[in-house]
């Protein structure tokens, strides 16, 4: 009797081995059945940087003199009167406001350079401070063009340490035509350039 309980034991025992077995094998069939997938999202985002101009020319006519624009001119230019000494007028271009806009994914400096009068007038030169430009609101004085920043024929800091993302400056030419000015034609071309830093 006691050899048949230790049989008997000993195949009730195998029994719940195999049973446990079966199982894990059964939960191990289900599970391999579940699948899955997966995405390697890459990429490069580079270094970018634009300039952009709104309006690439600024024609101040051809019937300027000190004492101002006349009845017949167009919309195009605004003049403001000085009313000391030689002061005369600056002419003061508006047309499209000559928006400059940088874009860039990085902190960004600029600088900014004109070419000297190719014209005929003597006295209407960058180097006399003759084409200045005022930022963000037009002015409406002698004294605000006066004081706006004079183009330079060597490159100067325009903006410094920018932040990335995209920027759009107003910016409003002035030229100087005074009494003591000599007669002729002005013709410069202004430059516009950014860095990344």
């Amino acid at each position: 009797m006691r050899n048949q309980l230790k049989v008997k034991t000993r195949t009730l025992l195998a029994i719940g081995i195999l049973g446990i077995l079966t199982l894990t094998w059964a939960l191990n069939v289900g599970l391999t059945n579940a699948e899955t997938g997966g995405v390697n999202a890459s990429g490069t985002n580079n270094a970018k940087l634009t300039v952009t101009i709104a309006d690439a020319t600024a024609d101040f006519g051809s019937n300027m003199d000190p004492s101002g624009l006349d009845s017949t001119s167009t919309d195009t230019v605004t003049d403001v009167q000085g009313s000391t000494g030689n002061q005369g007028s600056y002419y003061v271009w508006k047309s499209g406001d000559m928006d400059v806009t940088v874009q860039s994914n990085k902190v960004w400096n600029g600088t900014v350079v004109a070419t000297e009068n190719a014209g005929t007038s003597a006295s209407l030169t960058i180097a006399s401070g003759a084409l200045r430009y005022v930022e963000t609101t037009a002015p409406t004085t002698y004294a605000a063009c006066s004081g706006g920043s004079a183009f330079a024929t060597t490159a100067g800091t325009w903006k410094s340490s920018i932040a990335k993302g995209s920027n759009t400056y107003n910016m409003y030419y002035c030229l100087r035509v005074d009494w003591d000015d000599d007669p002729g034609s002005f013709s410069s071309s202004v430059t516009y350039s950014a860095t990344q830093a």
